[in-house]
């Protein structure tokens, strides 16, 4: 049985690491702008010139401000 709870306790000593090692890559480095989605809508953009894309929450924000 402890051979078990040795097992268990290393898994998530290791899953630990693994998502915390994960989190600091996301936010520190170029990875967030290659994992983060940007979402294109129809009509948002005003003029097909401009290069501005807006995110869900943009588009929520300005729909639901009173």
């Amino acid at each position: 049985m402890k051979r078990v709870e040795r097992w268990i306790l290393t898994m998530l000593v290791i899953h630990g690491l693994l998502l915390i090692t994960t989190q600091l890559t996301i936010e520190h480095t170029d990875v967030r702008m290659y994992v983060d989605p940007i979402y294109q809508y129809l009509g948002v953009l005003k003029n097909e010139d401009e290069n501005i894309l807006k995110t869900l929450d943009q588009f929520l924000g300005n729909v639901l401000s009173f």
